[in-house]
């Protein structure tokens, strides 16, 4: 896979992950603009393809006449025409016809010139407008037109050699091609001017720079010029053409590569996420017990109205509480007060969910100062606002319904069984054996072996069967188990259990979140190795001709 695929593998995955919050928008600006045209574009029909070599610099250097001394014609405007032209002049051998220029390409201001002289077939020469122009188009074709080419020779002339236009552009593209550095018009230019040229293209960072001197002048001066077609086609024979063509692409490679590395870094690190899980559990325990904390201190206050009529008014207290009876096996129905939002409004009221709210935020705000994509927890955050009231709710009415179907303890309810059941068991048995005894004395009385019993017995009687109900049934409401008793342990368990289920969601979200940012991180790790592969031998051979290996930042 090449350059073109892996840029659009990138990007795809970008875009992606944009999308979904884990990339801003302004991330993706430097991969957007990386340099994806290729000069192959420019002659798809042959098999290879020749040298794109540009003078390159500003106005009145002498870039046209240059190419027309090259050339042995007039193949580029000069003169006054010069710095008003638009005008781009392509001048290659006819061997390389062009095929339809790419789009980006100013088509228009873009002359062809052909040859058929065997000695230049590898070498197409490209006069560039003016870059100091001051008609900003010219920067736009210079700038549409670079990304095609190969090797850029810099004109100067000796009084033109600081132009600050020149030199931000050379800045922006030394790491991107081939370099060569011309002096034209030697015949006005001084020895000195030669090595201070040379001095700041050092400072630039150009080890050894060839420089060569020119003059197109007639009669013509002693000058360098013989050198300048010759030290190209030398470095074709020496290092060939491939080495040669092979800088541009090496470069948008190496921007291909700071972008995934890029993006690797966006995404933060394994630890960098392992700090923030523990500040994020550290914070969610910590709010979500102050959550606990305020809910019981409202469950106090509400359980004041709890408190049932003395004296048989339970059943009274619990119809108005909850709307309904409560039957002799201890269960009820779902209390309408809950249907109503009666008690889960009382207990979690608005400054419950302002507590909830500020924990998200402060959850995205140490993310945001730890530097880490915090839109995807944000987003996440806010499902755990849309559902927080249902979770508190269905904890509540869980824990109230199963406190209420069964209120009090075991023992307290197998007590309150047995002591009903004998609050008419010992009473009939009492009854029984006062039935037993009188039938007894009056069989005894009749046949006159004992006195009939008298009115004394009738008081102990009911006495003893008075007792026999009343001892159980006193104790009886002793075990009885509370309603409001029942109903304040279920509300308090409900609560608990919606702490504990508020902290599971966001453990939850975080394990989401996690998972989501490893698959995304995968993801760009395989394009990132494969963009590592595809990722070029540094071209160090190249010496003087080219020796950034960095743009200037």
């Amino acid at each position: 896979m090449g350059f073109q695929t892996q840029y659009e593998r990138l990007l795809a995955w970008a875009r992606k992950a944009e999308q979904q919050g884990w990339l801003n928008a302004s991330d993706l600006i430097p991969l957007e603009h990386i340099e994806r045209q290729q000069v192959d574009l420019l002659f798809r029909k042959q098999n290879h393809r020749p040298l794109i070599v540009a003078l390159f610099g500003g106005t009145g250097v002498g870039k046209s006449s240059l190419l027309n001394r090259l050339a042995g014609e007039q193949v580029a405007k000069t003169g006054v025409e010069r710095p008003t032209s638009h005008e781009v002049t392509l001048y290659l051998h006819k061997d390389f016809q062009l095929d339809m220029l790419p789009e980006e390409l100013p088509t228009q201001e873009t002359r062809i010139a052909y040859h058929d002289q065997g000695s230049r077939r590898l070498v197409a020469w490209l006069d560039m407008p003016d870059i100091d122009s001051t008609a900003t188009h010219n920067q736009e074709i210079v700038q549409a037109w670079l990304p095609y080419v190969d090797w850029v020779i810099y004109v100067v002339s000796p009084d033109r050699y600081y132009d600050d236009i020149g030199w931000r552009f050379l800045q922006q593209r030394a790491h991107r091609h081939a370099w060569l550095f011309v002096i034209n018009h030697w015949d006005e230019g001084r020895p000195e001017q030669l090595e201070d040229f040379r001095q700041r293209l050092r400072d630039e960072g150009f080890i050894d720079p060839i420089v060569l001197r020119t003059s197109c002048v007639e009669p013509p001066i002693e000058d360098d010029f013989p050198q300048l077609e010759q030290t190209i086609n030398q470095a074709i024979e020496k290092y060939g053409l491939d080495i040669l063509q092979r800088l541009g692409v090496e470069a948008r490679i190496d921007d291909l590569y700071k972008s995934a590395e890029q993006f690797i870094e966006r995404l933060g690190s394994d630890a960098q996420w392992q700090k923030m899980q523990s500040r994020w559990d550290e914070l969610v325990r910590r709010r979500i017990s102050d959550i606990s904390n305020q809910m019981n201190t409202s469950l106090a206050a509400l359980s004041q109205s709890f408190t049932p009529p003395r004296m048989g008014g339970q059943r009274v207290w619990l119809q108005r509480l909850i709307g309904k009876d409560h039957d002799a096996n201890h269960t009820t129905a779902l209390p309408p007060a809950l249907d109503n939002q009666h008690i889960v409004e009382r207990l979690w009221d608005e400054r419950a969910e302002t507590r909830v709210t500020a924990l998200n935020e402060q959850l995205v705000n140490e993310l945001q100062t730890a530097q880490l994509p915090y839109p995807p927890v944000e987003q996440s955050l806010e499902q755990i606002i849309a559902k927080e009231r249902s979770i508190v709710r269905r904890a509540l009415e869980d824990h109230v319904n199963a406190a209420l179907a069964n209120p009090g303890t075991h023992l307290q309810r197998s007590a309150y069984r047995w002591l009903g059941w004998l609050s008419w068991g010992l009473p009939v048995a009492a009854i029984l054996w006062a039935i037993t005894h009188v039938l007894q004395r009056f069989y005894q009385g009749t046949h006159g072996q004992a006195e009939f019993l008298g009115f004394n017995f009738v008081i102990n009687a009911g006495l003893l069967v008075l007792l026999a109900w009343l001892l159980p049934w006193l104790l009886r409401m002793k075990v009885k188990p509370s309603l409001a008793s029942a109903m304040r342990s279920g509300l308090e368990k409900g609560i608990q259990q919606a702490m504990v289920e508020l902290q599971a969601e966001y453990q939850t979200r975080w394990r989401q979140l996690q998972q989501e940012r490893r698959h995304y991180l995968d993801e760009l790790q395989t394009i990132y190795a494969d963009i590592q592969q595809l990722k070029l031998q540094p071209l160090d051979e190249l010496g003087g001709i080219f020796v950034r290996k960095e743009p200037t930042a």
